[in-house]
């Protein structure tokens, strides 16, 4: 940068220098050019008196005198007739002649001489008074060697004057640059979030003033981080008080949820065992069509229990998936048969476009949110059809249930993944559905990694579409053989640990009509005085979660386990939905039963459970 700005200076410099040179040598040859000149002249004035007397000797005398004082190379002096009369110096041919500079003058006898010295002959002069020629040369070498010196003192001047005006901008180069690299410096500390750093330069000159500048924008940074972080402390200690209040709130919330799920269902699970119990003994017409009546409540109630289970159970992560590779056509097909029926009783068309390709997802998973938007495009579609689809796209294949239905408004469609939103139902009517169907949707697809979609326009109807990797027809597992499970052997005994009456009365009035023998009991301590008194090991049991004196039921399966000495099949009955429980349980390995259950599919798994033993027993 200094070199730039001296720049002008030395080529200022540099100009003058070459001017004065030229203008010096210019002035030498000049000067070599004025000496010969007046060589000449000087030999034509002075010869002539030599030339008329013929005194050779005193002609050279006088051109080695004039070589000598004017430093000639040569000097001679011709007659009239061009012969030689006399010279001095280099010897005279064309190539030493090629290299001076000549100056040739003629030599004449003046008219006034003559009348001067009347006795002066003039026998050897021409007709007009011509004696004769001087010539002289100068030889150029002296100008050469004049030049060559002048220019190496010129370039030594030059030379000189560099070094000096380098030294001078490294000099002060130097020194700004030290002063600008430590300016850099506070910059770069201040740019790692150092605001401590200051310039420690003098504020005089204008690297002083950007010093203090930059000193002056340390200091309102770091006032300005002290601020922002006493807002920061301020604003973090507000937000971590509504996030406690919040999380109390939430975790307020799930207690009661979780309490009144489980007190709620204890009842509903009772009833239902009564009902099935009741429906097995009473054959009446009119008591049946009561019954049936009972247990379609019952039934839409434990329908509410069980998809607020699958929310609290996706939430807790409890709910892994498994993906396969299978083929979408033999899904779409149970699914046809399953609504079928269905969309025919609302005189809708229902069609399933055939899609011969392979998955890779959980087929389980994939049926599940299936069924939940054709479900909801059945129930709000009032004319026309629902069609289910899919499309390649690459390695995904995007499957979409489209219905002809009400749609949905632009500012809803993120709101109706959402619990309990129901956007034509707001008289809440059961048979509308209970607003957690696409819930439970939105969680299968995060769950699964799958994009779920949603394009919708009012009194056009709906498309909800969900992408799934391709997967590999060679892959495809063939399915197991469905067994058909037998019966419970009759001899097996079963034990019934639950700390409510009415749910042990109904579990009594259940198996009585299974013909299986049931223990009830309330506790271990209960259940081990019975078991002892019939000196019998249970094949099986079954065991409510919560249980009194702050014990649950992984706690009375493991005692018993103990006492006995054996792994003796069991099973953990539940109405909690809080997602701690369901994943304890999960962690556990016991197999699990949600209230209000099905008493089929507690005799199913009781009996794969007790014959599972048995024949490993056996074996």
């Amino acid at each position: 940068m200094l070199v730039i700005a001296l720049l002008p200076a030395l080529l200022t410099e540099f100009g003058m220098v070459a001017f004065f040179t030229t203008q010096t040598l210019a002035t030498a040859e000049e000067a070599m050019q004025a000496r010969a000149a007046n060589a000449a002249h000087h030999l034509a004035d002075t010869l002539p008196y030599a030339l008329v007397s013929g005194d050779t000797a005193q002609v050279g005398a006088l051109l080695k005198t004039e070589a000598r004082n004017n430093r000639l190379s040569y000097a001679r002096v011709t007659d009239a007739r061009g012969q030689l009369v006399a010279s001095t110096g280099d010897t005279l041919h064309r190539a030493v002649l090629a290299d001076h500079h000549r100056q040739r003058v003629e030599i004449r006898l003046r008219a006034a001489d003559t009348r001067n010295a009347p006795f002066i002959s003039v026998s050897g002069a021409s007709d007009d008074g011509l004696l004769g020629h001087a010539e002289v040369g100068v030889s150029r070498d002296q100008i050469s060697t004049f030049k060559r010196e002048t220019l190496i003192h010129a370039a030594l001047l030059m030379l000189a004057a560099l070094v000096l005006t380098g030294a001078l901008a490294w000099r002060l180069s130097n020194r700004l640059a030290g002063q600008l690299r430590h300016v850099g410096q506070v910059v770069g500390r201040l740019a790692c979030h150092d605001l401590t750093a200051r310039a420690q330069l003098p504020p005089a000159g204008e690297v002083g003033a950007l010093a203090a500048g930059v000193n002056d924008m340390a200091e309102a940074l770091q006032a300005h981080r002290g601020e922002l972080e006493q807002r920061i402390r301020e604003a973090t200690a507000g937000l971590a008080a509504k996030k406690d209040m919040a999380e109390r709130a939430h975790h307020a919330k799930s207690r009661f949820f979780a309490a009144a799920s489980h007190d709620l269902r204890q009842p509903l699970h009772a009833l239902s065992l009564f009902v099935a119990a009741l429906k097995a003994r009473n054959h009446q017409t009119e008591a049946q069509t009561l019954i049936e009546n009972i247990e379609a409540s019952t039934a839409a109630m434990a329908l509410l229990f069980n998809a607020l289970l699958d929310i609290s159970r996706l939430d807790a992560g409890a709910i892994e998936a498994h993906p396969v590779h299978f083929p979408l056509q033999k899904m779409l097909r149970e699914l046809e048969q399953q609504f079928g029926a269905v969309a025919a009783e609302k005189h809708l068309r229902l069609r399933f476009r055939p899609c011969d390709v392979t998955l890779y997802s959980d087929p389980l998973l994939i049926e599940r949110i299936l069924v939940n938007l054709i479900t909801n495009a059945i129930r709000y579609t009032d004319d026309g059809g629902v069609l289910i689809a899919c499309r390649r796209r690459g390695r995904m294949v995007r499957l979409s249930v489209i219905d002809t239905g009400r749609g949905i408004p632009p500012d809803q469609q993120e709101n109706v993944f959402h619990e309990f939103v129901q956007l034509h139902n707001p008289a809440r009517d059961r048979s509308k559905g209970l607003g957690l169907g696409l819930a439970i949707v939105s969680r299968l697809g995060r769950l699964l990694g799958h994009r779920v979609d949603l394009r919708s326009r009012p009194d056009h109807g709906s498309m909800f579409s969900i992408d799934v990797p391709c997967g590999n027809a060679k892959l495809i597992k063939p399915a197991a053989p469905s067994c058909v499970p037998g019966q419970i052997p009759a001899d097996a005994l079963v034990l019934l640990v639950d700390d409510e009456s009415a749910i042990l009365r109904g579990m009594a009035e259940l198996f009585d009509n299974w013909n299986i023998d049931l223990v009830t009991a309330r506790s271990a301590s209960e259940a081990e005085q019975w078991l002892d008194g019939l000196a019998r090991v249970p094949d099986a049991i079954v065991s409510d979660f919560r249980l009194p004196e702050d014990t649950d039921g992984i706690e009375v399966i493991t005692r018993l386990r103990q006492k006995f000495g054996s792994d003796i099949p069991a099973i953990l009955v539940t109405g909690d939905t809080a997602p701690d429980t369901i994943l304890r349980i999960g962690q556990a390995g016991f197999p699990l039963l949600h209230k209000p259950l099905r008493p089929a599919k507690l005799r199913a798994l009781l009996t794969h459970l007790i014959q599972q033993a048995r024949a490993a027993t056996v074996g």
